[in-house]
């Protein structure tokens, strides 16, 4: 294994699943955060999950994905980098951290 590993500088498996992610299925991925301060979950986890979904997808579509009533009690988002509101139709880039706030 040391040997292919130095003859070819990895296994190949990562460029294989980044292919088949990015290109052939077209996803990106975003990690929903719960403090859009620290980048942490309630439990202070930063970047605790990742989401893939498909490109084009808007905020309300990452809201549906991590639980349904987020999405159907969706408010806004706030995108974490830039610590601005934005609204349900807001397409997500990769590797955007958001903040989903909805009614309780």
């Amino acid at each position: 294994m040391k040997a292919f590993l130095d003859a070819h500088g990895s296994t190949g498996v990562q460029a294989c699943v980044e292919e088949a992610i990015y290109r052939l299925l077209d996803l990106t991925v975003v990690f929903p955060v719960e403090d859009e301060t620290k980048w942490t979950d309630k439990k202070g986890n930063v970047l605790p999950d990742a989401f893939l979904v498909p490109r084009g997808s808007t905020a309300v579509d990452v809201a549906f994905k991590v639980h349904t009533d987020l999405g159907k009690h969706f408010i806004r988002a706030i995108d974490a980098r830039t610590k601005m509101v934005v609204g349900r139709d807001h397409p997500i880039q990769d590797g955007d951290v958001i903040k989903i706030v909805a009614k309780a």
